[in-house]
């Protein structure tokens, strides 16, 4: 490994505390019919536990999304699964829909005790969190090169064998009190507007809602005005013409009915958002080791889910799109312009926050992760990722045939440095 620092790190397959995982950004949202199953057996190092013997948990989880969304069924069957596999040793007090904090107080949230489990965005803190802000970007400009569907096959799969590996991030995320416990990837982000465009000539100046530095780069690379929004304010900013456009991972559009009112849209080559659900390091490092242990194992099919109801949403998006009245815009005119700002972009070894010690070598381990996981991909999974990400929407998730073969991956954590 080429961490540095300390901190905490979920062993994959062992109860031991270790160091380090990574920070998120950007909001995973959508509607979905939920394809992980829980299952009630534990496996592994738990299946002959005693949960006789073992003191019940309750954990708080604070869920900004709505119900019904694919994030929200993520949570759902990760609690399920640790529920039924403890004999009900463990259990939930959850809220969703931002009830009992917003994604701006999560930190706080975390670190005041008021939840154990929420949702980290490091973009909405690049004070506190300057080295997860930093692998970030550096996930998302590898992932960006891979189009779609490659990105969110390979780029799902490789995103919690990253944090599950030491890194830079391990150390800060630890004194601000947490582990990155689910990271998450959706993309490619979608652009969407009110107006119809064909060309990046039509693009200039509108304005356009953004989640982060990266977008904001990219759109104003094709003469756009990026703009900060939260999630749920953008449909009324788009409604009342604050707003001429709007980028979202695809999961967020069908959930918050942009659509209404941005019918117009293109898969553009764009960076896909990445996510983290985070948990408290105080709440995890008082956890009975099986306890550990279950939470761990929980995650594997429920990211699994999640990847393939994703893969779904941009399936249901096609056809939304055509019931809304708009059209499907070929993004062709705009991926050269947007792969030519990343192409411009200083390398990202030399924007390194000081506490990352050795950046080349943090680039070299995370970008051999995510090679195991595009071997994968296009290898044994016989995925592709056409030019024309049209081509490959209808499919959705069923164009991978083996999901029992990537949550194997997973789970055995491919690529892991």
């Amino acid at each position: 490994m080429t961490g540095q620092g300390s901190g905490t790190v979920i062993a994959r397959r062992a109860f031991i505390v270790l160091a380090g995982a990574c920070g998120a950004i950007a909001l995973l949202v959508s509607c979905s019919g939920g394809n992980a199953t829980p299952s009630a057996t534990s496996t592994g190092a738990t299946a002959d536990v005693d949960w006789s013997s073992i003191d019940p948990v309750e954990l708080t989880v604070s869920n900004p999304f709505a119900p019904g969304n694919v994030s929200s069924q993520l949570l759902r069957t990760w609690m399920d699964t640790a529920t039924k596999a403890t004999d009900g040793k463990v259990t939930f007090d959850y809220y969703e829909s931002g009830a009992l904090h917003g994604v701006p107080e999560s930190l706080s949230a975390l670190n005041s005790g008021l939840t154990d489990v929420t949702f980290i965005a490091s973009s909405y803190f690049p004070d506190q969190l300057p080295v997860s802000n930093w692998w970030d970007q550096l996930i998302q400009g590898e992932l960006q090169k891979l189009g779609y569907p490659g990105v969110t096959v390979a780029g799902s799969g490789q995103q919690l064998v990253q944090y599950e590996s030491e890194s830079a991030a391990a150390a800060e995320q630890a004194e601000a009190g947490f582990i990155s416990f689910i990271p998450l990837t959706a993309g490619p982000n979608v652009l969407t507007c009110v107006e119809e465009f064909d060309s990046v000539e039509d693009l200039e100046g509108r304005t356009v809602r953004v989640s982060g530095a990266l977008t904001q780069g990219e759109m104003e690379s094709m003469g756009m005005s990026g703009t900060f929004m939260p999630t749920t304010d953008q449909y009324e900013g788009l409604q009342r013409g604050v707003l001429d456009c709007a980028v979202n991972a695809p999961t967020t559009i069908v959930s918050t009915s942009l659509l209404d009112v941005t019918p117009w849209v293109s898969f553009i080559k764009s960076a896909p958002t990445v996510a983290s659900w985070a948990i408290s390091t105080d709440t995890w490092d008082g956890l009975a080791p099986e306890i550990q242990e279950v939470l761990t194992e929980a995650r594997y099919d429920a990211v699994t889910g999640y990847v393939q109801d994703s893969m779904d949403e941009f399936k249901d998006l096609a056809a939304a799109v055509e019931e809304a009245g708009g059209e499907i815009i070929d993004a062709s005119e705009f991926n050269p312009t947007i792969d030519g700002w990343w192409a411009d972009q200083p390398e990202l070894a030399s924007l390194a926050p000081s506490a990352v010690l050795d950046p080349e070598a943090e680039i070299d381990r995370a970008r051999e992760t995510m090679d195991a996981w595009w071997e994968l991909t296009t290898g044994a999974l016989g995925v592709e990722s056409p030019d024309d990400v049209r081509e490959s929407l209808g499919e959705g998730s069923a164009v991978v045939e083996d999901w029992g073969a990537w949550r194997d991956a997973l789970a055995d954590g491919l690529g892991e440095q």
